[in-house]
């Protein structure tokens, strides 16, 4: 782990006046990685989904540390929705047999640019829906949701 120190013993400096050699100290430095973060022996990342997929479910590929692994997205997956991976994450230094976990959190992927056909398939789908989050704003700048107003939410000042 990180600040560790390691001791290997009689690998050191030759001692002085024909003494044995010395222990070597090594201290242990991790680096961090790009796309896993960790919190002692459990890793975390973030996984993009479409919103295809969340809506209806699927398999996508999560990257691990032993390469990647199929995983099954349930229908109705929600952005920030946290899995465990059980016994996926780091092993710990005394039996390689433990593991931690990794926290994988997934967040859906909204589109940025959409084409016309693809905007009505949208709105087509939200008035199939019937959506009750509808946003709309006022001339005072107040947004409304599903018909209940927030006074001034959303006004920059």
């Amino acid at each position: 782990d990180n600040g560790q120190s390691i001791r290997i013993r009689e690998k050191g400096e030759p001692g002085v006046n024909g003494g044995g050699r010395g222990d070597l100290l090594v201290t242990v430095l991790v680096d961090r990685h790009p796309q896993f973060q960790r919190q002692e022996y459990d890793l975390f990342s973030t996984e993009p989904i479409t919103f295809t997929q969340a809506a209806l479910g699927g398999t996508i590929t999560i990257n691990t540390i032993d390469g990647p692994m199929e995983y099954e997205i349930k229908p109705g997956t929600q952005t920030d929705t946290k899995i465990k991976l059980k016994g996926k994450g780091v092993p710990t230094l005394r039996n390689k047999n433990v593991r931690g976990d990794h926290y994988v959190t997934l967040v859906v992927q909204v589109p940025d640019k959409l084409t016309e056909e693809q905007k009505t398939i949208l709105n087509n789908f939200d008035e199939a829906t019937g959506s009750t989050a509808r946003r709309s704003t006022d001339s005072a700048g107040d947004f409304s949701f599903g018909g209940h107003k927030k006074k001034g939410f959303g006004k920059k000042r």
